[in-house]
């Protein structure tokens, strides 16, 4: 592959995608940053999305737009991106905010000290605003009364520092908030991270949009013939769930795939194998969405790609 093809995934892969409800997280979470700076009021937030809907990349826009001033006596940070560890201690997730703010010596002390060079750090470093991203692996550990424990730290904590928080996780992180109505309370305003949520157009219509506003960013012609655009729409949504990534690594994988082979067109074939190849590997005939005899389900079943686990809840339903 040359170097210019090379550029050109890369640029691609480097895209964000700024679909109605990942627009609207952003704008409400700029909106909360600039009413604290104006008049010192912390609001929370909490973003849902299943795995795959733009929480991580919500971080990393939001980062690059408020990038570490390294100053000469300290670094500067408006914005603080701490992500969550797993099956975390209260300890843990104490250390993993230190660690985002540079401490050198972030597993000493207690939890006590812990706690309190962290509310000294964010005041120190000037921190505007903190998202925790997989914030849902607050309750990974233990039964419910280590999830009020877990829950009432991080309360005590966001009281200490005053400053705006957003926790962007998976749906069953709202089952956190159900064990402690203070914590609730203060993440009343919730944002999800989803398509199908307009009241205009149905989420084939929108998986397709945001496929067509994706392929214009592509060199290679992209072609959904033989099919109508309503129904390439369905098989975009069986192919990605309605989830934002999966329509992005499709893309990557055709984009590549026509590269390496030399292909003049990015059709319907390409995206067959490049689900095949990128999504799932057993994606054969009618259990392939770009299939001629796909047999429009969801792909939802056991050891298909887009199985929920039993935390996750039931499958959702296809808005028509």
């Amino acid at each position: 592959m040359s170097v210019a093809a090379t550029e050109q995934l890369r640029a691609f892969e480097e895209q964000y995608i700024p679909f109605p409800p990942f627009v609207a997280a952003k704008e409400a979470i700029e909106s909360n940053l600039n009413l604290f700076r104006e008049s010192g009021l912390a609001r929370h937030m909490l973003v849902l999305g299943e795995a795959g809907t733009g929480k991580s990349s919500l971080c990393r826009w939001l980062l690059a737009q408020h990038p570490v001033a390294h100053l000469p006596e300290r670094d500067h940070i408006s914005v603080l991106v701490v992500t969550i560890p797993p099956a975390a201690t209260v300890g843990g997730n104490a250390e993993s905010i230190l660690r985002s703010l540079g401490d050198p010596d972030w597993g000493r002390g207690t939890i006590t000290n812990k706690t309190a060079r962290i509310v000294t750090l964010i005041k120190g470093c000037g921190v505007e605003l903190i998202l925790f991203d997989e914030a849902q692996h607050l309750q990974d550990r233990g039964d419910v009364r280590m999830h009020y424990m877990v829950a009432d730290w991080f309360k005590h904590l966001i009281d200490e520092i005053s400053i705006p928080t957003v926790m962007l996780g998976l749906p069953r992180l709202e089952q956190l908030l159900q064990t402690n109505e203070q914590l609730r309370r203060r993440f009343s305003r919730r944002i999800k991270l989803a398509l199908g949520q307009s009241d205009t157009d149905s989420v084939e219509t929108e998986c397709l949009q945001l496929f067509l506003s994706l392929a214009s960013l592509i060199h290679t012609p992209v072609t959904a013939s033989p099919y109508a655009p309503q129904e390439m729409g369905m098989r975009l949504y069986y192919a990605s769930d309605g989830r934002v990534a999966y329509i992005k690594k499709l893309l990557f994988a055709a984009m590549q795939l026509s590269m390496e082979l030399d292909y003049e067109t990015i059709d319907t074939e390409v995206l067959e194998r490049a689900f095949r190849e990128e999504i799932w590997v057993h994606a054969e005939g009618k259990l392939n969405p770009f299939h001629q005899d796909f047999e429009f389900r969801r792909l939802d079943r056991g050891g298909e790609p887009f199985q929920l686990s039993d935390t996750l809840g039931h499958g959702r339903t296809r808005r028509g």
